[in-house]
C-alpha cells in the first residue's frame, strides 16, 4: 500500500473515531442501563398488581432492583439525564428492552417472592407529600411498561376541605419528531356515591399539576389515579420520562401558601431535565 493511501485511511478512522459518541464516565454503560432497566421495570410492573392494602411494599421492589445491580439512585438520576439528551442511545437501549419484557415478564416475576417488605405510614401535619412510589419513572409502549398506578387509602389525618395536589414533569423522547406523543394522567377520590376526578391529556413536554378538594370524608374510600403513555404508532423508539413525581396533601389552613410553591418546584424539575 503506498504512503498516500495509509494516510488516507488514517484520516478516515481518525474523523470516524472523532464523530463516535463520548459517553461520560459516571454515566452507566448501555449494557448496565439495560440490565437495570429491566429489572427496574419488572420491579414496578409487579408492584402495580398488588392489592392496594400492599401498595405500601413498593419501595422494597424498587430498592432490590438498585441493590442488584449494585447502583445508587444517583448514577441511575445522571446516567439517565444524559441518555435522555441522547436519545438515539436510549432508544436502541429500550428497543431490546422492550423485547426482551415481552418475553420474560410473566416467568421473571417470581424472582420477588423473597423481597423483604417495608411499611410506609402516612404522616399528620399540615402538608406532606404521600408519594411512596420512585420520583422518575420510564415508561413506553410495551404491555408491562406503559402505565403506572398508585393509590392511597385514607386515615383520621384527611379532613374535609384538604387539597390533593399530584405535581410531577413529562418529558417526551423519540428519535422521530413525526410521532405524536399522548400521556393520559388522573387523579381520583372515590367515594361511596361518586368519584371525583382531575385530569388531563399531556400533548407536549412540560410539567402537570392536577388538584381535588376533598369531602364527605365519612364517604371517602381512596384515591387513586394513573399515568399513561400513549403512542398510537406503537414505535418502541419512544420514551415518556416522569420526574419530580409528588403527591401532595394540604390541609385547609395550609393551602394557600404552599400551592404556589410547589407549582414552582415542578417548573423547576422539568427546566433541569
Amino acid at each position: 500500500m503506498r504512503r498516500t493511501d495509509i494516510l488516507v485511511v488514517f484520516v478516515i478512522l481518525t474523523v470516524m473515531s472523532g464523530c463516535r459518541l463520548k459517553r461520560p464516565d459516571d454515566v452507566l454503560s448501555p449494557k448496565k442501563m439495560e440490565r437495570f432497566l429491566y429489572d427496574y421495570h419488572l420491579a414496578q410492573a409487579i408492584s402495580q398488581d398488588l392489592p392496594k392494602e400492599e401498595k405500601y411494599t413498593t419501595a422494597a421492589y424498587i430498592d432490590w432492583a438498585y441493590s442488584k445491580n449494585g447502583i445508587t439512585k444517583e448514577q441511575f438520576n445522571t446516567s439517565l439525564v444524559w441518555y435522555t439528551r441522547n436519545p438515539k442511545e436510549l432508544s436502541k437501549i429500550y428497543k431490546r428492552l422492550s423485547n426482551r419484557v415481552d418475553d420474560e415478564y410473566k416467568s421473571a416475576s417470581k424472582a420477588f417472592s423473597k423481597i423483604e417488605k417495608k411499611l410506609v405510614t402516612i404522616q399528620s401535619g399540615d402538608s406532606i407529600d404521600m408519594w411512596y412510589l420512585e420520583r422518575t419513572a420510564l415508561l413506553n409502549t410495551s404491555v408491562y411498561m406503559n402505565r403506572l398506578t398508585y393509590a392511597i387509602q385514607p386515615d383520621t389525618t384527611f379532613h374535609s376541605g384538604d387539597t390533593i395536589c399530584l405535581n410531577m414533569s413529562g418529558t417526551f423522547v423519540s428519535t422521530d419528531s413525526g410521532v405524536p406523543q399522548h400521556a393520559y394522567i388522573s387523579l381520583s377520590a372515590y367515594y361511596r356515591d361518586s368519584v371525583s376526578t382531575a385530569d388531563t391529556m399531556l400533548m407536549e413536554s412540560g410539567p402537570v399539576n392536577l388538584s381535588l378538594v376533598l369531602d364527605k370524608m365519612d364517604l371517602l374510600s381512596g384515591i387513586s389515579g394513573s399515568i399513561n403513555y400513549l403512542d398510537p404508532t406503537d414505535s418502541r423508539n419512544s420514551i415518556f420520562v416522569l420526574s419530580g413525581m409528588e403527591l401532595m396533601r394540604y390541609h385547609n389552613n395550609s393551602i394557600t401558601d404552599t400551592v404556589s410553591v410547589n407549582l414552582a418546584r415542578s417548573k423547576i424539575s422539568s427546566a433541569e431535565l
